[in-house]
């Protein structure tokens, strides 16, 4: 905030300097005079106003309001209003026989908790006998973000279908917009002044999708069409349905060149933003008196927040010591050697991919997987290759 809340001392020595050169009446104040007295009701009263103008400013400046006054900070600015809930979305290792298919749409995975998640797109299982798939949750809310490893089942089973679970915990999942991208939301809204640029066009897709959070700029595609990438908040990727819907509703926005003469957008087509995945797989000990299983997850929030995929930048890259610090100074981790740490070296995204963790292994110091308290961590999961 501007306002600054000063003291009742700091205000009374301003106010008694003010009145000293004013008059030539009085020489000394004492603490009990009526002169300080006044002085003091004097300070009060203004130290109440510095407090109210305080609440004032925390309504009208989005960088320190908060809770309900952000969102009278948003209807003043005449941004759209805090967003809903939004489901998690994660990756998860399918083991099964080569040649098994899982069909987006069809096959449903579930965590030990009944949270369904279902495919973005579908995959078939290659030679080595395990793949990584992108789910995102069919529910919404916080309670989608479920642990790593608990998503342990899925219906209907495939032919050949062994296993599956999900290394990395699902992340994305809140019940209503948070106070930070509601914030950043509220600062760029007037971008939508800023006629054909990237920003104006974010703002655009946002009045009709509120989970988008930035676009990115692909350049001219194989048939001259302008490509423009999309990153939602909670990391899903939108299905060709919603892409085509999101750019049906907001053609009216688009300049003439845009647009043929029937009023269908020729010169835009919007894909999901690509990602730069990041597998990991270490050794360390675990302290005694800890569980392995909030170790783990301790150490994937930190991660999380290291990569960023809502701040990241093209010149931004994955520091392969900054991760193994990550894990060493996790509570609960007792020693983590760099000598099996992968990855072991610096990672740098090509331009325009945001990074984002798929792959999460957790070995003992001998190498052995750290299975949790249910045991779904099995070698079947991770043969020899």
């Amino acid at each position: 905030m501007i306002t600054k809340i000063q003291s009742i001392a700091q205000l009374k020595q301003l106010f008694l300097e003010i009145f000293i050169n004013k008059t030539n009446k009085i020489s000394d104040i004492s603490d009990n005079s009526v002169v300080n007295a006044t002085a003091y009701g004097v300070s009060k009263v203004a130290q109440k106003c510095m407090k109210d103008i305080s609440i004032v400013e925390s309504h009208i400046f989005p960088d320190t309001a908060y809770g309900a006054y952000l969102d009278s900070s948003a209807t003043m600015f005449g941004a759209p209003a805090r967003g809903g809930a939004l489901g998690s979305s994660t990756y998860v290792r399918i083991v099964a026989n080569p040649g098994a298919q899982y069909i987006a749409g069809t096959q449903v995975f579930s965590n030990y908790n009944g949270i369904q998640f279902s495919l973005e797109s579908t995959v078939t299982v290659g030679s080595l006998g395990f793949i990584y798939a992108k789910v995102r949750s069919i529910d919404t809310g916080s309670k989608t973000n479920v642990d790593p490893n608990s998503i342990i089942s899925v219906s209907p089973q495939p032919a050949g279908h062994i296993g599956v679970t999900n290394e990395y915990m699902a992340t994305g999942g809140s019940d209503v917009e948070d106070d930070e991208l509601f914030r950043m939301r509220i600062k760029k809204h007037l971008n939508i002044l800023a006629k054909n640029t990237i920003e104006y066009f974010t703002e655009v897709f946002r009045l009709t999708n509120p989970n988008i959070l930035r676009l990115i700029n692909l350049g001219n595609g194989e048939a001259g069409n302008r490509v423009i990438g999309i990153v939602t908040q909670n990391g899903i990727n939108l299905t060709d349905t919603e892409l085509s819907d999101l750019l049906e509703a907001t053609k009216d926005y688009f300049c003439l060149t845009d647009l043929s003469r029937f009023g269908n957008t020729i010169g835009i087509s919007l894909v999901n933003a690509d990602w730069f995945y990041v597998d990991m797989d270490f050794r360390g000990q675990i302290l005694s008196n800890y569980d392995p299983n909030e170790v783990r997850k301790s150490i994937q929030i930190n991660i999380s927040k290291y990569l960023d995929f809502r701040t990241w930048t093209n010149t931004d890259k994955i520091d392969w010591a900054n991760l193994l610090q990550i894990v060493r100074s996790t509570v609960g981790m007792k020693y983590c050697p760099d000598t099996n740490f992968s990855p072991n070296v610096d990672l740098q995204p090509p331009a325009n991919k945001l990074p984002r963790v798929r792959g999460f292994i957790l070995r003992d110091m001998d190498g052995n997987i750290i299975a949790d308290s249910a045991n779904v961590l099995t070698p079947v999961f991770y043969p020899v290759i």
